[in-house]
């Protein structure tokens, strides 16, 4: 299963993107009507969900807010 961690703008997205790929984390930069449910005009980053916690964490530590984490169904 995926997850996507919605951020506020195409700026943190792209730069959590290369946050996640420096940490070995491969990630891909989405727009869907699941984010839009969290936040109107959100991006944001869908990971596999065994890359969950870490990605979470690489990104706080980068200075980037998740404003919400949503679960893709398989």
């Amino acid at each position: 299963m995926d997850v996507i961690f919605v951020l506020s703008s195409v700026t943190y997205a792209m730069k959590g993107r290369d946050v996640l790929k420096d940490g070995g984390i491969p990630a891909v930069l989405t727009r869907s009507a699941a984010i839009r449910r969290v936040r109107g005009c959100g991006y944001g980053l869908q990971v596999k969900d065994a890359h969950r916690q870490r990605a979470e964490s690489l990104l706080k530590q980068a200075g980037i807010t998740i404003l919400g984490v949503v679960s893709l169904p398989r």
